[in-house]
Order: C-alpha cells, then sequence, then structure tokens
C-alpha cells in the first residue's frame, strides 16, 4: 500500500496538484516510515510552497533512511543520485530558497 500511494503521489502529482501529491506522500510515509523516498519528494513539495522548515525536517529524515538503507528504494535514480538530490533539498531549505522556474531547477547543481 505504501508502494502505491507513493507511486500515485509521484505521477500524478503534476496533473492533480501539490496538496494531492503531498496527501499521498504523507499517508504513504505512514504506511511505511522506514523508507527515505517519499520524504525527500514531501521535502521538495514543502519547498515549492515555500514551506522550508517542513521541508527542512522531511529532507533530513528521507537522507537518513537513505544513507541508512545503502540502497535505493525507488530505483529509478541511483543510490547516490537519492543521496545528492536529498543534500540539494536539504542545502535549500536550510538557505529558505527554492528556484521558481524549470531554469532554476536545472541550474541547482552547478557550482557557484
Amino acid at each position: 500500500m505504501a508502494r502505491e500511494l507513493y507511486w500515485e503521489g509521484v505521477c500524478q502529482g503534476s496533473k492533480r496538484g501539490l496538496d494531492w501529491a503531498k496527501e499521498k506522500l504523507v499517508m504513504s510515509i505512514d504506511k511505511n516510515p522506514f523508507v527515505g523516498e517519499p520524504h525527500v519528494v514531501l521535502g521538495q513539495i514543502y519547498l515549492s510552497k515555500g514551506e522550508f522548515e517542513e521541508a527542512e525536517k522531511e529532507a533530513e529524515k528521507g537522507l537518513r533512511l537513505i544513507l541508512e538503507w545503502g540502497s535505493p528504494w525507488d530505483k529509478r535514480m541511483s543510490w547516490e543520485g537519492w543521496v545528492a538530490w536529498t543534500r540539494v533539498l536539504l542545502m535549500k531549505a536550510k538557505e529558505k530558497t527554492w528556484p521558481q522556474n524549470s531554469w532554476g531547477i536545472l541550474n541547482l547543481g552547478l557550482v557557484r
């Protein structure tokens, strides 16, 4: 059930909205609190909404769980990719900033 809720939130969130995706991810986490990726995606949603404290909390939880597992639960990205992306989310949450367009998202990986 946790996987199905996660997958719904990830795949249909752009069509149904961030609040709907957030609800699915929270339900997924309630069903299985032992995997990091739902926390990471939820953290990204919070960042998109400007809810930086919540984003930081979820990114920290997600990163801790992903590091503990040593292997990705969501295999669409490598373990190293999940760790790197979560660290970016955590950094942006602490800075209290998030890009407002796709170009800004693409530039997150650039070195300042």
